[in-house]
């Protein structure tokens, strides 16, 4: 490491301990996954909530009726039994009490039961807690199918199909039609209450010198992938198709960055790069079956399967050796690593250049990309990197080790 990228690296420390203690959404962009439907994704929580907190009250009222209704009506049947003059004759053991007093308790008791009976006929209190339990219900369904439709079962890509947010719409729509108006109040205290469950929810805890240690990098990487739904679902389908899969540095780097932009939604990707490496048959139909198998898997889903060891014909390069020196020569150093689920649940990772730019935010290219930086400056513009994640250091290397470029604070 270079004197100077080591100050560059130092002062991107101190931004990033800025970075992870804040929880943003990401910008406005058209690539982004914060679509259309994860907006209402975002207002079936909040609803949710409400109802949950609607659910709770009557829940309570329900328990405080109850219980006052047994308790009055054991008090009148022990009345009725017993009758007026005994009752008197008991209470005159604790303190003297006249006839037209036991009365008035007897009555006064018999108001408050037909009053609980009351409330209980006009408000239907029993009624709104299951009406309210239903609507978390559906919500909480609406919720996840949605995950799933942009996850697993869905794209891992933005996607805005009309078809798509047309059935979420009419589902949205269907549920709130059925549940009784809610008040800002409860709109108030439902985003404070979301607020308070998000903060309770476990964060990576990351020192500054941890980025330095390359065994600490590792597990600060593996901490955000395994924390990833999305990311486990795939490497889970890899696994199960061929244990020789990786799942390319692609999606992880974008889970990396959005971690350190502290953005509350994934970013999406175009497809989802997948690498193995073959030297005994390197046709591409073998490719084009796994991504067939893999689309069984998890499907709607881009998948885009590589034998690395065919690579070097595509970038007329001589033939690679293994895995890892293919993927040593791909552009950037930040996206140039691999990662699989191996069978004892633990990952396992290939990364040439180690996690260092990565975790800095620095996009600078690999030495084999020294004299070709316009691609992967092309690759910036096109997948709107610095629009994406605008702390973003730009830099690059050429053969010589003089940095050229531009950085992005």
């Amino acid at each position: 490491m270079t004197e100077q990228k080591r100050q560059k690296g130092v002062c991107a420390l101190f931004s990033w301990t800025t970075i992870t203690t804040q929880a943003v959404h990401p910008p406005e962009v058209h690539d982004r996954q914060d679509s259309r439907i994860e907006d209402y994704t975002k207002k079936a929580v909040i609803l949710k909530q409400i109802m949950s907190n609607k659910a709770r009250r009557y829940q309570k009222i329900n328990a405080a009726q109850n219980i006052a209704t047994v308790v009055v009506s054991s008090f009148l049947l022990f009345f009725g039994f017993s009758g007026i003059d005994k009752i008197q004759k008991y209470a005159s053991w604790i303190s003297p009490v006249s006839i037209d007093v036991t009365e008035l308790f007897f009555n006064l008791s018999m108001f408050l039961l037909f009053l609980i009976g009351t409330l209980h006929l006009v408000f239907r209190f029993p009624d709104k807690q299951s009406q309210s339990e239903k609507a978390v219900a559906s919500l909480a369904s609406l919720v996840n199918e949605i995950s799933d439709t942009i996850t697993t079962r869905g794209n891992l890509v933005a996607s805005d199909e009309p078809s798509k947010i047309e059935l979420v719409r009419t589902r949205y729509e269907a549920i709130a039609e059925n549940i009784p108006a809610n008040s800002d109040k409860e709109f108030i205290r439902a985003k404070r209450d979301l607020a308070k469950k998000e903060q309770r929810k476990p964060h990576l805890q990351v020192r500054p010198q941890q980025l330095f240690d390359p065994i600490q990098q590792e597990r600060i990487v593996a901490s955000i992938v395994l924390g990833s739904r999305t990311m486990v679902d795939v490497l889970i389908a890899l696994r199960e198709t061929n244990e020789g899969l990786y799942l390319g540095g692609g999606l992880v780097r974008n889970a990396v960055w959005d971690y350190l932009h502290g953005y509350a939604s994934p970013t999406a990707v175009d497809d989802v790069d997948v690498a193995y490496f073959n030297g005994l048959d390197a046709e591409k139909r073998h490719d084009e079956d796994l991504e067939k198998k893999l689309l069984v898997r998890i499907p709607n889903v881009h998948w885009s399967v590589k034998n690395q060891a065919r690579m070097n014909l595509v970038n007329g390069e001589a033939a690679y050796a293994s895995l890892e020196n293919a993927i040593s020569r791909w552009p950037e150093t930040a996206t140039a690593f691999v990662v699989r689920l191996k069978p004892t649940g633990k990952l396992e990772f290939i990364a040439p250049y180690g996690f260092d730019d990565l975790l800095r935010l620095t996009v600078t290219n690999t030495p084999a990309f020294a004299n070709r930086v316009d691609v992967i400056k092309k690759r910036i513009d096109q997948k709107k990197w610095r629009i994406l994640w605008p702390r973003l250091r730009i830099s690059f290397a050429s053969d010589d080790g003089a940095s050229t470029g531009d950085v992005s604070v």
